[in-house]
This record gives C-alpha cells, structure tokens and sequence, in this order.
C-alpha cells in the first residue's frame, strides 16, 4: 500500500517515475541510475478468524520485509529516451518462507509528447488511473477489489500512456497467462486453474483544473473453456490543501464457459478520505463487495470493511503507523456450480476486528 506522506493521487504516468527516497547513483551523458529501498516491521492483531467468528481469542503476528529497487534512464536523441525498473520484496526468514519476489520488471520508450511504451510486470490501466486512488492505506485497503483485475501488478504486458491537454489516456495489452493470476498469486477472477489467454483493457482521465479528477477503466480477459471476463469502473477524487477524497466503483462480470448457471457479477465500492495535519496524516474508507448472478446460489457481500488510520512522519525518511480495520462480510457457503472455473469463496479471510503498528525506513 502507499506509504509516502503526500502521494494520495496515484501518478498516471508512475511506472516511469523515481521514488521519493531514491539516491541517484549514476548521471552523465544522458543516463541515469537510481537506487531505493525500504525496511518495514508490521505487528498485527487479528481479533477472530473471519467475520462470523465471534470467539475472543486473539492472533498476534509480526513481520518484516525490505524491499530494493532500481531505476534509470537513456537518451537516445532529443525526442526519444529509454527507460527501465526493476523492484524486489524479501520477508524475514521465518515470515514467509523466506520468500523473495520480484514486484516490478519492466523497460519502455518514451517518445516525448507522443507517450511512452513500457513492456513488462507492472500495474495494468485500471490500477493506474483508477483503483490507485483509493490505495492511501499503509497497512490494508483495497479489500473490495478482491479478485477483480486491475487490484494488482500483471505480467507480459504492454502499456502505452499519453496526455492531451486535460486529458490521460492509457490502453494496455497483456498476453498468455497460464495460471490466471496476478503476481501476487491470487487467482484473476478466482478462475481456478484456467489459462488466461489474453488481456485488453484502457483507462482515461479527465482533470478539471479545480483540483477533481474524472475516472474511467475498462478490461476484457479471455480464457480457455470459452471463458471470460468483463471489468469496468468509474471513479473521482479530488485534493484540495491538505485534504483529499476519493471514490471508485468498479464492477465485473464472469462468463465460465458452461451451458447455464455461467454468470458471476462483483460490484464494488470504494470510498476514501485523508487530512494531513503537520507531520500526522489521518486517514479512513469504506469497502463494499457484492457478489451474484446464475453461477451463485445466493447474492451475498463478500466484504463489507471499515478502516481508520493515523500516521507520524518521524523524519522525512520514517514514518510510523497505526491502522484498525473492521469487516462484517458475509461468508459464503450455498456455491453451486459444475464448472472449476468460478469464484470460489468458501471462507471469508479478513478479520473480524484487526489493529497493526508498523514502522518503516526508506532509503
């Protein structure tokens, strides 16, 4: 989740940008190199094991990760530069396996004022100029987009960006996927086992000088089986000072392939809002997921979270955190459907009631 202070809007153009912290290692000649990091410790107090549980025993846990990144830049003439970006994540060794994963791997063009192209894992165009903006949470958030495309980095992609006067436009390809996941590993659309043949998907912006921005984001996956889905989202957000609010919904629709009983909607909402005040930066939201249509037995709201956070800047390259989140979603258990291409929710995940204090270092 976001982390840096002020950077509540999500970039359009945040793939080719240079962290805050980073420490440029390398300029001349027209190249450039930048290195970035950070270290973060994470304490989390899970108060049941999902929102139906009302038992008062506690889950007590706590993490740590660092992550390393590197950035840098070519000119190749006056009008066209090269660019490329490669991030890491590793937990602690007892955390999660000692488990080391790459975030981000990608290289691009930029033309100058006909846009950029950028190839590789990174966030898709519905993330970019959509769901980002609701992303202000050091801790959680975004639980409403679960299992939606666009929540998370993708890999194999293409993604062209461009701005003319007031508006930002992206449009993104992304080929085979074999598995259907995001790099995160969850499953697109809960598809289980089912080989994403392609993605589509484009996003545009619409800022109207006053501090509001307009949202819109569509996407299209295909997958083996005559399988498909359709994800489409509206959203604005405005920042004003030290104030900033945003809203996202974002719906999709899942065709398995099968005969009859095929159809899954989700319909998300999302609504945030942060006031920093000197060195604090208060912040909160409110997700809602609803999920039905023929492949279920019965419509339901797989989440329905509430969040609330205060961060300290220490200095201007630490920071700590306390977040408490709340979810009173409902679990499903009446799935129906003769297909292994569905979305199978069988237990809801989040805690009833949660709290984390967490510290991090950025270099």
């Amino acid at each position: 989740m976001n982390r840096t202070m002020l950077a509540y809007v999500i970039p359009l153009a945040m793939v080719m940008l240079t962290p805050a912290h980073a420490a440029n290692v390398y300029n001349t000649s027209g190249q450039t190199l930048d290195v970035y990091g950070r270290v973060e410790i994470d304490a989390t107090n899970e108060g049941a094991n999902n929102s139906d549980d009302n038992s008062t025993d506690t889950q007590g846990d706590m993490t740590s990760s660092a992550r390393l990144g590197l950035k840098g830049s070519s000119q190749v003439n006056q009008e066209v530069s090269l660019f490329g970006k490669a991030e890491w994540q590793a937990a602690g060794e007892t955390d999660d396996g000692n488990e080391f994963k790459t975030r981000y791997m990608y290289l691009g063009v930029d033309f100058g004022d006909k846009g950029k192209l950028a190839f590789g894992q990174q966030y898709t165009p519905v993330y970019t100029s959509l769901v980002g903006t609701i992303d202000i949470f050091d801790q959680w958030g975004m639980e409403a987009q679960d299992g939606m495309y666009g929540e998370s980095r993708q890999s194999g992609q293409v993604i062209y960006t461009n701005q003319y006067g007031p508006l930002t436009v992206q449009a993104g390809y992304q080929f085979h996927n074999e598995d259907g996941t995001d790099v995160t590993g969850t499953n697109i659309g809960e598809m289980e086992n089912e080989e994403q043949n392609n993605a589509y998907s484009a996003a545009i912006v619409y800022d109207t000088g006053i501090g509001l921005n307009l949202r819109a984001a569509v996407a299209n996956q295909t997958f083996d089986k005559d399988a498909e889905i359709n994800t489409y989202g509206v959203g604005a957000d405005y920042d004003v000072g030290d104030f900033y609010a945003a809203f996202v919904y974002l719906g999709s629709r899942a065709d398995n392939g099968a005969s009859s009983n095929s159809e899954t909607d989700l319909n998300s909402y999302d609504l945030v809002g942060a006031y920093v005040m000197n060195q604090y930066r208060f912040y909160t939201g409110y997700g809602q997921q609803r999920r039905s249509g023929s492949a279920l037995a019965d419509a339901y709201e797989a989440v329905r979270s509430y969040k609330l956070g205060v961060e300290y800047n220490i200095t201007s390259n630490a920071l700590t955190w306390v977040e408490y989140r709340h979810n009173d979603g409902d679990i499903d258990t009446n799935y129906s459907s003769s297909s292994d291409f569905h979305y199978d929710d069988a237990s809801n995940q989040l805690g009833k009631n949660e709290i984390a204090v967490s510290a991090q270092y950025n270099f």
